[in-house]
């Protein structure tokens, strides 16, 4: 016979690419595949396995964990292509899992921390919103009066709730007024002080030492020459500077020296008399009364007797 001709047909095989997805915690995500030719089929295996749904996109039940859904598609001449596996990925939402507030006394910076399941820490001003203040598990904020910050935790593109954390800022008690006192020669003197709040504590240096008393008033050990004490005040948590609070010893001064004299009957006379320091006064009697004269010298009133005058 004449030969006839029979044709042996290559199809090409499809192929086609996919898209994956990823999401922050549980939940649906849309997979997409481009194919050469045909319509996308997806499945839930490599081979074999439950097809799921078909066209270019698929959005998967909710899921927990990242899950591989795989696609294929046939041509119009019925070839299909390979498999090939999309991932709906599934990346876990960090958590703050600690946070440690601090407490200062007056205004100034604190350390205020935080841990977190995983992740990058980032401080803020606002509970939503606003500049990241600073990155870290160690903020320390200078602050002058009680403040609440707020840390969030960022891990692969994945963002915690914030959580509150707070500065507090105690008041510092302070002295507003002091009393010293002097006496002449040795002991004890009497010293007070008051303050805005707080227990006022007594010491021997400006800073450090042992406590010597508690009060507003404090009375010294004896002492024999001018002291400075310093007085603080403490409200439980927060306690004041020191304040010096002087104790004045003044030596007592002494007459060293007399010069009686004499006249011949009636008239007035001139006594004299030196001091180690300070000013004279001379008086008649030995106690009390007026002062008749200052000085060294002392010019009596007329006097026709014996007469002793005291300086």
């Amino acid at each position: 016979s004449s030969r006839t001709a029979v044709l042996a047909t290559i199809n090409t095989i499809p192929t086609l690419t996919g898209t994956p997805a990823s999401r922050c915690g549980a939940g649906t995500l849309t997979l997409s595949a481009n194919p050469s030719t045909g319509t996308v089929r997806w499945y839930d295996a490599a081979t074999g396995g439950n097809l799921l749904s078909t066209g270019s996109t698929f959005t998967t039940p909710s899921i927990s964990s990242s899950t591989t859904y795989y696609a294929e598609t046939t041509s119009a001449e019925s070839c299909t292509s390979t498999r090939i596996p999309v991932v709906a990925t599934i990346n876990t939402v960090p958590s703050i899992t600690s946070t440690t507030p601090a407490t200062r006394c007056g205004a100034g910076s604190a350390t205020i921390q935080a841990v977190a399941s995983a992740g990058t820490l980032n401080w803020y001003a606002a509970a939503s919103g606003g500049t990241v203040l600073f990155t870290g598990a160690n903020f320390s904020p200078s602050v002058t009066g009680t403040t609440t910050y707020y840390v969030e935790a960022s891990n692969n593109g994945c963002t915690s709730a914030r959580t509150a954390v707070t500065v507090t800022v105690n008041s510092v008690p302070s002295i507003t007024s002091t009393t010293p006192a002097a006496r002449c020669d040795a002991g004890s003197v009497t010293l007070q002080a008051t303050a805005s709040n707080g227990t006022l504590n007594w010491y021997s240096s400006a800073t450090g030492g042992t406590l010597l008393g508690s009060g507003n008033s404090f009375v010294t050990p004896s002492i024999t020459n001018s002291t400075n004490y310093y007085v603080e005040s403490t409200d439980g948590t927060c306690t004041s500077p020191r304040v010096a609070v002087l104790a004045t010893v003044n030596a007592t001064p002494s007459i060293t020296s007399t010069t009686p004299s004499s006249v011949c009957g009636s008239g007035t006379v001139i006594l004299s008399a030196t001091a180690n320091v300070g000013n004279l006064n001379w008086y008649n009697s030995a106690s009390g009364g007026s002062v008749l004269g200052t000085g060294n010298s002392f010019t009596t009133p007329s006097i026709a007797t014996n007469t002793t005058f005291y300086v």
